[in-house]
């Protein structure tokens, strides 16, 4: 079962024509996040406040600079939860120092940011394989009839032959 669910993901890749691609990380770094169950909600708040926003899609690599923009935003709402999670590890058996528990905090703020630099690398990296499909198809693309749609009312159609002598007619005409 577990072998299944491991290999789920990449059967899906295949079936869709892609492959999966492991992205070297050039700078590794790694946070722990680990706290007690008793400030479970006031780390849900934080989290929460930072996941629930509209992310604009708009063809460039800037998630990470959106997730970095989160931060500012959602600085209340650390500054509030920090202050109830150490309240209320004041008298607990487990305890976390007040600077254990903004060094829990600054952590989840920087895996946030690091999930937005990761989603750049990942568009970076689809887009330049589609980029690099696309030269391959067009120095193989097969040979013989174009239809080229100019606009919803003009479709011409040629043969690869003629190509040239209608880019040379469409220049002139212009």
């Amino acid at each position: 079962m577990i072998a299944i669910t491991l290999l789920a993901p990449l059967l899906a890749l295949q079936a869709a024509g892609e492959t999966a691609v492991a992205i070297k990380n050039d700078n590794p770094e790694t946070w722990t996040v680990e706290y007690p169950r008793l400030i479970q909600p006031h780390v849900a708040d934080y989290r929460r406040c930072l996941a629930v926003t509209n992310r604009l899609i708009a063809g460039k690599a800037d998630l990470e600079a959106q997730h970095a923009a989160d931060l500012t935003r959602c600085a209340a709402v650390r500054a509030e939860a920090i202050a109830q999670s150490n309240e209320v590890l004041a008298g607990a058996k487990t305890t976390l120092s007040p600077e254990q528990v903004n060094q829990l905090f600054e952590n989840i703020g920087n895996i946030h940011v690091a999930r937005g630099r990761d989603l750049d690398q990942q568009f970076t990296s689809r887009m330049a394989g589609a980029a690099a499909a696309t030269d391959t198809y067009e120095a193989n693309r097969p040979k013989g009839l174009v239809i080229e749609m100019r606009d919803a009312s003009v479709v011409k159609a040629r043969t690869d032959a003629s190509a040239a002598a209608a880019a040379a007619q469409e220049k002139d005409s212009q």
